[in-house]
């Protein structure tokens, strides 16, 4: 059923991998210019995914074009040795430290990068949520007292469902339900690092299914997933895509073991993987292994899973919001926020597409990525016998599928450290690349080992760029909430205007209601303003502590910036709200 003497290569192919690596390093060279065409020049403003492409990933991609024009003049000088010994022993010990390694590095990374800060609503939801079911309960109860000021508190991404009397995560619980168990644990913040251990270690499980008379190509994927930065990063934070990368694995680990315990268990990854966050994402990655499987003709294993992805859907977009009406309350008429139901879920998706920015998620793919991650990732169409195509289809094929339609379908992501709706497809290019190098290397090619090192070596150079250059952003807005959880007051008014997603400052403190509470001023009416400059302590927090805090400056005047000023004049009118400083 899978790989074997096809991928024993006789000789070196150093002249097809330096053309390779010639065409990579046009192409992304390529890339960052369109994509600096497309979205920076002459523009006045720039949003948040742009940003960080000036700031970060296009500094990146020159040192790779650079880089990679070099490694190509180097393999193509390259010589096929004659007598090849295969790697020793030991393989599996350092892939198990590197495997201990990346989950350690994430959890340091939580702290020392993004010091204990989540900078977006969706992690903020996840924190809510992870909060609520570690003490088993479906949502926080409204307090009476702030009813009023509920959509002050919690301005965005909330469930309709009970929206008049409880806070609830709009999104499925599974991912949060990890979070829970390590928030019982002690450490919540190692729920991403131990999930993304898990999911390397699926990985090489199926590397080692797929690859296994290559050691050396086993070990290349291991190699592009512990060098991917994306991934690392990812796992510092509460963000779902995370779990989507180790849910992936597992499953694909399972659907290659094959047999009813295999396919069963698959089966209930399946069904988790849909309630992680959005149901949908694991459907992209299944489906094209379930085409793999009608293509090899095994009816049942394909025609189950098929069935499965059914009740994947109907568990998390029909029964998951029955539990909620039942649990918390219908949804108001008066909410406008979309359900996980089916339809409005493709309404959703369809509605996105003016947001479809394959140049910038893809550059930003390629910069937290090892430099060599798509250029081996593209030599694997060499790899398989395409003459026994139509009779036994290759694995590569769906992992091409689930590469391209990842790397295809790239809507606007506003906060991401790489691309992360591409997450779930990391592993897949990471295989790919696997059978990329058994295309071009013969086994135990030392000198080719060593091309890949001084890659990796430059790849994690990078990494410690966009590391260090990513916590002087987050830092700014660390010190900002650092700044208003100190502040003497029962109430915090949060001025968005003057920085990039202002609104986020607004949040419970780690999934509870805090003290002091947070509002976004923007959200509220001039009564609800003088009911509670009436009865509480009140603060105010704008741009004033937050750029000489470190946020990046943005302009203060936008669609809806009146409104605010409106209601600051106000403030001062009533003489209410004390600015906090720095």
């Amino acid at each position: 059923m899978f790989p074997s003497p096809e991928y024993e290569r006789a000789h070196t192919r150093p002249r097809l991998w330096a053309l390779t690596l010639f065409l990579g390093a046009a192409l992304i060279g390529c890339l960052s210019y369109v994509t600096w065409l497309w979205h920076i020049a002459g523009k006045s403003y720039r949003s948040l995914a742009p940003y960080f492409f000036a700031r970060q990933d296009i500094w990146v991609l020159d040192g790779y074009v650079a880089v990679l024009a070099l490694m190509a003049i180097w393999a193509w000088n390259l010589k096929s040795p004659g007598a090849v010994r295969r790697p020793g022993g030991g393989q599996a010990l350092f892939i198990l430290l590197g495997i201990v390694a990346v989950v350690l590095a994430a959890r340091l990374g939580r702290d020392l990068v993004f010091h204990g800060y989540s900078p977006s609503r969706d992690e903020l939801m996840v924190e809510l949520a992870g909060d609520y079911l570690s003490q088993g309960r479906i949502g926080w109860s409204i307090p009476p007292d702030w009813l009023d000021y509920r959509r002050a508190l919690q301005p965005e991404f909330y469930s309709p469902y009970g929206a008049d009397t409880h806070w609830t995560a709009i999104y499925l619980p599974v991912h949060a339900a990890i979070r829970a168990l390590f928030v019982r644990l002690g450490d919540a913040a190692l729920a991403a690092p131990v999930t993304l251990g898990v999911g390397l270690l699926a990985l090489w499980q199926v590397a080692r299914r797929l690859l296994p008379n290559r050691p050396d190509a086993q070990a290349v994927v291991m190699v592009m997933a512990f060098s991917s930065t994306q991934l690392i990063a990812t796992a510092m934070t509460p963000y779902a895509m995370t779990s989507h990368f180790a849910f992936d694995m597992v499953w694909l680990m399972l659907v290659l073991r094959g047999g009813k315990l295999g396919h069963g268990l698959a089966a209930i990854v399946a069904l988790l993987a849909a309630g992680l966050h959005q149901w949908h994402f694991p459907l992209l990655f299944m489906g094209p292994f379930i085409l793999w499987l009608l293509a090899r003709r095994n009816w049942r294993a394909a025609l189950f899973h098929g069935f499965v992805c059914i009740a994947m859907m109907v568990v998390w977009a029909r029964l998951w919001p029955m539990l909620l009406v039942h649990e918390v309350g219908p949804a108001p008429i008066t909410d406008a926020h979309r359900t996980n139901g089916i339809w409005d879920k493709i309404e959703s998706l369809f509605g996105r597409l003016d947001t479809w920015q394959p140049g910038l998620n893809n550059a930003r793919l390629i910069s937290w990525n090892n430099i060599m991650l798509l250029p081996l990732a593209f030599l694997a169409v060499f790899a398989p016998n395409w003459r026994r195509a139509f009779k036994e289809p290759s694995i590569v094929l769906p992992l091409l599928m689930v590469a391209g339609s990842g790397m295809g379908f790239a809507l606007y992501q506003g906060y991401g450290w790489g691309f992360r709706y591409m997450h779930g497809g990391i592993g897949a290019l990471a295989l790919l690349a696997g059978f990329g190098w058994t295309a071009v290397v013969r086994p135990g090619d030392k000198k080719a080992g060593q091309l890949l090192a001084f890659a990796t070596i430059a790849s994690l150079l990078a990494a410690a760029w966009l590391l260090f250059d990513t916590e002087r952003y987050v830092r700014g807005y660390a010190r900002s909430m650092a700044a208003i959880r100190a502040a003497q007051a029962d109430v915090v008014l949060v001025d968005i205007r003057g920085g990039y997603y202002m609104t986020d400052l607004v949040r419970f403190d780690e999934g509870r209601l805090g003290h002091p509470a947070v509002m976004a001023l923007h959200m509220l009416s001039d009564d609800q303003i003088d009911r509670l400059c009436a009865t509480h302590r009140v603060a105010i927090a704008d741009r004033t502590l937050f750029w000489p805090l470190g946020v990046h400056q943005v302009s203060p005047v936008f669609p809806g910036s009146d409104d605010v000023q409106a209601r600051r004049d106000h403030l001062a009118q009533i003489g209410c709200g004390k600015t906090i400083r720095p």
